[in-house]
């Protein structure tokens, strides 16, 4: 018996009757992607700009014949990922393998949040610091200079760091410099070797490098009809080979989590794949805990302000503040834009704002202002051990009244100088 197979193809024709039309005509030429002119325009490419396009873009002669098998399923291969960005993602939301509990681990790593993620096959553990100001994944590998991995040297560890090998895992590959993501491939010699970064952080002299690769991040569905589903997901990590400064002293040991906003993070790869919808939420409680779901998309009614442009290169979560409030007073000229980020302890005012700001809190505090030696702020006052004096309440205002209450705008420093400072 023969079996056929029949492929539709449907045709629409658009036709559009200018009649008498005084103005300028433009029009332009569409070419089908497996044409025999888009075949000879990439032949074109390929001899004016080198190998590195025929690797990217693929040989001309493996150009799918007209009408074959081949070509249908080529062409049904990339319906298939443009409709990833369309249709609704495989999962509500996901989280590491090893659990979304975020820990917070004091002073021995930085005052920075952690998770334990698993990565590669077979999978390996590693406590990486999260980072919402940063995107890249990167994790100690075939370290030339990196922080110490035993749990000798860090009083809140039971167990030694890993360091990644991507040897040793089956399901790694090499990033090239021809790679679309390669910020530095143009820096590099040939196009097929690996790609290098770098990425320094805003701490002085902070900085991972090393080589790109690819690997499987092992997560979790939180699908109610896919409950506990295992999920690998490909993404892009950085071997760092070389850390320096803070990366050295206890921050960050076993690598970190960029959760910006650029292609490379970890947040953008999984949305790209269509896994999950393109959001996360990053959440801690009053003892510094806290949960981190790829994908979640908060509680229908909940406060909400948008994100304000960045630059292409540098795509942070940027807000914009309209005013900040003390107790009842919504204070003039208090507008400001403020990054997001996660790795940052405290919140930073522009100088002139925080003028207004600290100048209308101390006026309503119903307390001695004092100086503390050896602390660097300004704002301290000086109570009894029966207890913090009133604090007024700081809000920040955002766009269509939407706003944000500080918790906890003071902290309180016990001693023989019992006292507590505003640390916005």
């Amino acid at each position: 018996m023969e079996i056929r197979l029949i492929l539709f193809e449907l045709l629409f024709v658009l036709y559009i009757n200018c009649g008498l039309c005084e103005s300028t005509l433009y029009s332009a030429k569409l070419v089908h992607r497996f044409s025999d002119e888009a075949k000879a325009h990439h032949s074109a490419r390929v001899s004016r700009n080198g190998a590195e396009i025929a690797d990217r873009v693929g040989a001309a002669d493996a150009w799918p014949k007209r009408r074959s098998l081949d070509y249908y399923r080529r062409l049904l291969s990339s319906d298939m990922q443009r409709q990833k960005l369309k249709l609704n993602p495989q999962f509500q939301f996901l989280y590491p393998s090893r659990g979304s509990v975020t820990l917070p681990l004091g002073d021995d790593f930085g005052w920075l949040h952690y998770m334990w993620i698993d990565m590669g096959t077979p999978k390996v553990s590693f406590l990486v610091a999260l980072d919402a100001g940063s995107d890249l994944l990167w994790v100690p590998c075939n370290c030339v200079q990196c922080a110490p991995l035993s749990s000798s040297h860090y009083s809140s560890l039971d167990k030694d760091l890993s360091e990644y090998n991507p040897s040793d895992s089956s399901t790694s590959k090499s990033l090239s410099c021809s790679h679309p993501l390669c910020e530095f491939g143009l820096n590099c010699e040939d196009p097929k070797q690996q790609c290098p970064y770098t990425v320094n952080y805003a701490s002085d002299d902070t900085s991972t490098s090393g080589v790109l690769v690819e690997d499987v991040l092992h997560l979790v569905s939180g699908r109610t009809n896919a409950s506990n589903m295992s999920v690998r997901a490909p993404v892009f990590i950085g071997c760092g080979s070389k850390q320096t400064g803070g990366y050295l002293n206890g921050v960050a040991p076993d690598g970190l989590m960029g959760l910006g906003r650029g292609e490379i993070s970890v947040p953008s790869r999984l949305a790209k794949a269509g896994l999950i919808p393109n959001s996360f939420s990053l959440c801690f409680t009053e003892d510094d805990s806290g949960r981190l779901f790829f994908g979640d998309q908060g509680i229908a009614g909940e406060q909400t302000t948008s994100f304000l442009s960045s630059d292409r290169k540098n795509l942070t979560y940027i807000v914009g503040v309209d005013s900040c409030c003390i107790g009842s007073s919504c204070l003039e000229h208090t507008n400001f834009e403020a990054l997001v980020d996660s790795g940052t302890s405290f919140t930073f005012l522009p100088g002139q704002v925080y003028d207004r700001v600290a100048k209308e809190f101390n006026g309503q505090v119903n307390a001695l202002k004092s100086d503390f030696e050896g602390y660097p702020w300004q704002y301290c006052y000086k109570s009894s051990s029966d207890g913090v004096p009133k604090i007024p309440s700081v809000t920040l205002k955002f766009a269509t009244n939407n706003s944000f209450v500080v918790h906890d705008p003071v902290f309180v420093i016990y001693g023989t100088q019992v006292g507590s400072c505003n640390h916005t």
